[in-house]
């Protein structure tokens, strides 16, 4: 699976640069997914499929948080996570109403996933990775989302194959997206711009003699 997640290490990004990069590969990462579950001959019909996205995005939006932990500092952390929030629940709500109808998706996202939230904070990571009773929460959550049809085997292929193979990509892509040189608020960037010296008026810092053309052949008149 391709991940949009590259980035120069030079460059300085906004939280909401990075929010908007893991939303889409959040998406990305879920529709996937999806394909993985509908592959394996589970049945998803169309009134489940949004309730396993919800999940999906959830859960991912969970293990975004805990591989952030020590990478930023709190509040660059929990501003990130907001901003993924929203930003995740705007591709639920477009989605959606494009493929159900009207509605208030985005409140319903929301709503969802500050449920979900209060729920991952009891299980912990390990090692660097969501532990068994995260992804067990997880695949619960998706059993619920699907026909009982597969209620019987679904949590074990949740467990042991999806859940694995999100983190994996969602991890991947955590990694890439914030190892720029710096991370920076809006805020912070406006104030940047506003304050940055023009071109003009820097200092140059070449050693070199400068050019002198000795050739009339090069002359422009």
């Amino acid at each position: 699976m391709r991940v949009k997640s590259t980035w120069h290490k030079t460059q300085v990004k906004t939280i909401e640069d990075i929010a908007g990069a893991l939303a889409f590969n959040s998406w990305r990462i879920t529709k996937n997914q999806l394909e993985d579950l509908i592959n394996e001959a589970f049945v998803i019909e169309k009134d489940q499929v949004f309730n396993v996205i919800q999940e999906y995005m959830c859960y991912l939006i969970q293990c975004v948080d805990r591989l952030t932990y020590d990478i930023l500092d709190n509040n660059k952390r929990q501003e990130l996570i907001v901003a993924l929030a929203k930003q995740s629940a705007d591709y639920y709500h477009e989605n959606k109403e494009e493929r159900i109808g009207p509605g208030d998706h985005w409140q319903e996202f929301i709503q969802t996933y500050n449920s979900r939230t209060q729920d991952y904070s009891d299980y912990q990571f390990k090692d660097g990775e969501p532990n068994y009773l995260f992804m067990r929460y997880f695949a619960e959550k998706i059993q619920k989302a699907m026909t009982a049809a597969d209620e019987k085997w679904i949590v074990q292929q949740m467990c042991e194959i999806q859940a694995p193979k999100a983190f994996k990509a969602i991890n991947k892509s955590v990694q890439q997206l914030v190892s720029v040189d710096q991370i920076v608020s809006n805020e912070e960037k406006i104030d940047r711009k506003i304050n940055k010296t023009p071109r003009s008026k820097r200092k140059s810092t070449r050693q070199d003699s400068p050019y002198r053309n000795t050739s009339s052949s090069d002359h422009i008149s």
